[in-house]
């Protein structure tokens, strides 16, 4: 009982942590998780076995989200920084063409 309540304590702070964005505390809370878990009784009671699988499918799914939303960034300053170094255009379609005119030759020829 005990180390099932220190794991959801855990899971419930590495929740807050993710949407925090506070990495540095996912960083420390994992090694505890990984400790906390290697202590865990082989058999647990269904309830207890489901209440830990909702929280980790919760962290599991706000992980995936903060990720997605640092690789938005990313391409974010990336867009940024290539809109600082010069002149960026637009074909018809709403897609970005490069400073010069080789993709219009190209599809030409």
């Amino acid at each position: 009982m005990q180390a099932e309540m220190q794991i959801e304590s855990l899971m419930d702070a590495m929740h807050a942590a993710i949407l925090a964005a506070d990495y540095d505390a996912l960083g420390q809370l994992s090694p505890a998780l990984d400790a906390a878990l290697a202590e865990l009784p082989q058999h647990l009671e269904e309830k207890a076995l489901r209440r830990l699988r909702c929280k980790a499918e919760r962290n599991a799914t706000s992980a995936c989200a903060a990720a997605k939303g640092v690789r938005a960034a990313i391409q974010r300053m990336k867009d940024v920084r290539q809109i600082a170094s010069g002149l960026v255009t637009y074909d018809e379609n709403g897609q970005r063409s490069g400073p010069s005119g080789q993709r219009e030759l190209s599809q030409r020829l």
